[in-house]
């Protein structure tokens, strides 16, 4: 029995969340309470809810696998994506996404790596825009019970990937996602 394009799809969604589930169990969240898997799967909620596509939600529940992850699920994640039943364009975007929002930990200091990064998803697809704003703004959410310092530092680097990504968001459509993340953000004081 054939599956129709959007049974491949969802079926591809259920997969890619089954997947990051294996990934990050046993790991959690800053707060040392909450299943680090929580941080993904509303990822790519809001992905959703910001109009991404199946390709982009996929992406997003596997974002922070090649990066927080141990070294095996790098090939098991690559294995994984090649595998999904979708074109292999769609593939090699979800691969391009995800490894887009993988900090490279050989590039000393976290400004540079966030630059780095931004620059990274700046030449993937666009949604790699889309997914990194969503996971900004969780993680965002997220350093409301951080102390002031690490806080301040995220502000900083919210207001990077704000000031970067921007005009990509407007151009694709991704809009009220940055909307979004702004009024976050700037809802926080300077100085915090």
């Amino acid at each position: 029995m054939d599956m129709s394009s959007a049974a491949h799809q969802f079926f591809s969604i259920k997969s890619a969340a089954d997947h990051a589930s294996r990934a990050h169990k046993g790991q959690f969240r800053k707060d040392r309470r909450t299943p680090y898997i929580v941080h993904p799967a509303r990822v790519a909620g809001y992905v959703s809810m910001f109009g991404g596509s199946h390709v982009a939600i996929v992406a997003a529940w596997l974002h922070d696998v090649y990066e927080d992850c141990t070294p095996e699920w790098l090939s098991l994640t690559d294995s994984f994506i090649a595998a999904l039943p979708l074109p292999e364009d769609e593939q090699q975007d979800i691969a391009a996404i995800v490894d887009s929002l993988t900090k490279k930990n050989t590039i000393l200091g976290k400004e540079a790596r966030l630059s780095d990064s931004i620059g990274r998803i700046l030449d993937a697809p666009p949604e790699a825009t889309l997914v990194k704003i969503c996971d900004r703004i969780d993680n965002f959410l997220d350093t409301a019970c951080r102390d002031g310092r690490v806080r301040k530092r995220y502000l900083i680097s919210t207001d990077e990937i704000i000031d970067r990504l921007s005009m990509r968001a407007d151009l694709y459509g991704y809009d009220k996602a940055m909307q979004t993340l702004k009024e976050i953000r700037y809802a926080s004081p300077k100085n915090d």
